[in-house]
């Protein structure tokens, strides 16, 4: 009897340690490579990435493209899971793979156009110009990684089907961008409560010339209701829900200032930018040096796109603030007949 129980402990200490190994190894798959030398398809030389003590790349090419491509696929190897969450937010596609709470968000983002207009830009894209070339060779190393390697933990936890990332993926995500600057989806609707329950009047405290920018029309036939009320409402909430439920932290808020070398010590200029982007896991930059021959970056980008929002060079540096200008009217439209008032959207300018 004791010899069993023996063999039993041993045969379940086997099992455990099998089991051990099995997830470190896999686990171990999972981790971005930081040493080596590693195939990459369509280089015209070879490029050398070294990571320094922060894990910040730093990538030397004999040219941008295949610098851009290196880029792609360093950026993919440490954030594709990121990269799927922004695009299928910004394509409205986040139900598919997280569950039918965010139906509401994708039906969000499908009616403000973005996917459509996403696929419409890159379609007119003119795939000789500089950007376009970088664009395309940043994602080829990108979709180079995901056909190459394993997929990240979280796409066999959520059952994520890999496909590969086009320039309207992130076109969308710049679609994604512009929406989450453009507050009048909150602020319009705010102020015409307040202007409709309270009077006219108290619009003066907010110092802007508020009809006809910032609130919804007062004519009588564009008059909103209580159900009309609880949709509007209902835009601000869904689209935080799917920040939060995405993963993806809101862009909202930021400064900036510049000083001219004649008021600095050294006579040089100073620039400092200060994006107010909420905290997340992983950061929304990713910090990066490029250099090439006649080319020198050290920026952040975002996910799907290749060139930096921050950065510097030998030259000049740049940084991103929110500009709160009214870009976004909320209209109300009705129509002779008794049926719901539909509220749109239109850029001016």
């Amino acid at each position: 009897m004791k010899l069993a129980l023996k063999l039993l402990a041993l045969l379940l200490a086997v099992l455990l340690l099998g089991a051990v190994a099995v997830v470190t190894w896999y686990l171990h798959t999972k981790q971005p490579q930081r040493s080596g030398t590693l195939p990459l398809a369509g280089l015209k030389a070879a490029v050398k990435v070294n990571y320094d003590e922060r894990g910040v790349p730093h990538i030397r090419a004999a040219n941008e493209a295949d610098l851009y491509r290196a880029l792609g696929y360093v950026h993919a190897q440490d954030r594709l899971f990121q990269m799927e969450m922004v695009r299928r937010l910004a394509q409205g596609e986040l139900a598919e793979i997280l569950g039918p709470a965010l139906v509401e968000s994708d039906q969000l983002f499908r009616t403000l156009g973005i996917r459509a207009h996403a696929q419409a830009t890159a379609d007119q894209s003119d795939p000789t110009s500089p950007a376009v070339k970088a664009l395309v060779a940043y994602l080829d190393g990108i979709n180079q990684y995901q056909a190459s390697q394993p997929a990240p933990l979280e796409f066999d936890l959520l059952g994520i089907p890999k496909r590969p990332f086009t320039a309207q993926d992130s076109v969308a995500v710049a679609g994604y961008l512009a929406y989450s600057f453009s507050p009048a989806f909150r602020t319009d609707p705010a102020l015409t409560y307040l202007r409709d329950r309270v009077g006219p009047s108290y619009l003066n405290i907010f110092d802007l010339e508020w009809n006809p920018l910032g609130v919804i029309s007062s004519e009588p036939t564009a008059s909103l209701n209580t159900a009309d009320w609880a949709q509007l409402a209902k835009i601000s909430q869904v689209s935080q829900q799917a920040l939060a439920l995405a993963g993806v932290p809101a862009f909202q808020g930021s400064n900036a200032w510049a000083m001219s070398g004649s008021l600095t010590a050294s006579g040089k200029p100073l620039l400092a930018g200060d994006p107010h982007i909420e905290f997340s896991a992983p950061a929304v930059w990713y910090e990066a040096h490029l250099s090439a021959p006649g080319f020198e970056l050290y920026g952040h980008h975002h996910a799907l796109t290749p060139s930096a929002l921050l950065g510097h060079n030998m030259q000049f540096g740049w940084s991103l603030t929110l500009f709160q200008n009214d870009d976004v009217d909320l209209i109300a439209e009705s129509s002779t007949q008794p049926t719901p008032i539909w509220c749109g959207t239109k850029a001016n300018g």
